[in-house]
């Protein structure tokens, strides 16, 4: 008897060592998605916190080029080297921005989402090494089904990867970017001696580690920009102190373009007409709304633009519309499908 108390005693370590080291390896992963909280009602979204930056160094040295490489990388992180993933996703991202000051000075920008569905994660981050932030991350350019949710482990673990594929984002230091998918193509794809990163790498890198507008160029400078989900795309980008510029790959270049307003086509050229007669039509409406307001609005303005140019019917639906103030304390007010009526505010510091 006692023999066997001796080795069942010894299985039992064996197997609480092993419940031990498997958790502290999971640690981050874990406590992670134990932040993951479900808001709203019939529209249905998500909150995650991350406590630190989540291997964005590490990830900025890969010499990633394409969504697939991406996922790969990710999937050994997330997994410790368990598990090894390769996808490529295929996204269209038709949207609008507006950046304002309002009546004291403070910065205010405007931004509406829309593609034909969405399952929108709402990232906080607070990295030791870097700026805390607000960003929108959509769970389905990960999964590549709108159908799927974080509430089973294997979706929480792949929610983990929403930190690497942000569509618009703010941080404390009042920096604002999204990403403009940009109809008429023109973004090449481009191999010098510098790392490559994708768009929505990008995005992350520049919440993360910039500033002002100035610092995010200098940083988009240092990287080869590849499009991400096979399509084309620039970035609207604007800071504290009111500056808004859209900075486009074209040519093998970073081209930027000062400008308040941002829709689907590179300003650059200089061709209203280039990406459609939406991308015009909500391109116009938002000059139009700067120019009668002298570029200065207060939330509900601002909220009245963007519902201006928001899509209400057909395939390609504004699916959220994000309000960031560049306050005191850092938050952002969403709007879900067009209704404007009730808008969900979004602290960094907010308990759910």
């Amino acid at each position: 008897m006692r023999k066997l108390m001796i080795i069942f005693g010894a299985i039992f370590a064996i197997v609480l060592l092993g419940i031990i080291g498997t958790v502290l390896m999971f640690w981050d992963e874990i406590s992670i998605i134990r932040s993951i909280t479900r808001l709203g009602g019939e529209q249905a979204f998500y909150v995650m916190d991350f406590k630190d930056g989540y291997h964005l160094d590490e990830m900025l040295e890969e010499d990633i080029s394409s969504d697939g490489e991406m996922a790969g990388v990710l999937a050994g992180y997330i997994s410790h080297g368990f598990y090894k993933a390769e996808r490529e996703t295929k996204t269209h991202i038709g949207c609008s921005t507006l950046t304002c000051m309002d009546d004291e000075g403070n910065m205010i920008w405007g931004r509406n989402f829309d593609w034909y569905d969405s399952v929108p994660i709402i990232v906080r981050a607070t990295p030791k090494d870097g700026y805390a932030s607000i960003a929108t991350c959509e769970f389905a350019n990960i999964t590549g089904d709108s159908s799927r949710v974080p509430g089973d482990l294997a979706s929480d673990f792949l929610a983990v990867a929403s930190y690497y594929v942000p569509m618009d984002g703010v941080n404390e230091k009042g920096l604002s970017v999204a990403i403009l998918e940009v109809n008429e193509g023109g973004q090449t794809i481009v191999d010098t001696d510098k790392k490559n990163i994708t768009v929505t790498m990008a995005v992350r890198m520049l919440l993360d580690k910039a500033a002002s507008v100035d610092e995010a160029i200098a940083l988009l400078q240092n990287y080869d920009i590849c499009p991400t989900g096979g399509i084309s795309s620039h970035l609207s980008i604007s800071d504290r102190t009111g500056r808004s510029v859209a900075v486009e790959f074209m040519d093998g270049d970073i081209k930027v373009v000062e400008t308040p307003y941002v829709t689907n086509f590179n300003l650059y050229n200089g061709d209203i007409t280039a990406g459609g007669v939406s991308p015009m039509r909500r391109y116009n409406l938002l000059k139009e709304r700067y120019d009668v307001a002298n570029g200065v609005m207060n939330v509900q303005q601002m909220k009245e633009a963007m519902e201006t140019v928001s899509q209400k019917a057909g395939k390609w639906k504004t699916r959220w519309s994000v309000i960031y103030e560049n306050s005191s304390e850092l938050k952002a007010t969403y709007f879900w499908n067009a209704h404007f009526e009730q808008g969900y505010v979004i602290g960094i510091h907010e308990k759910y």
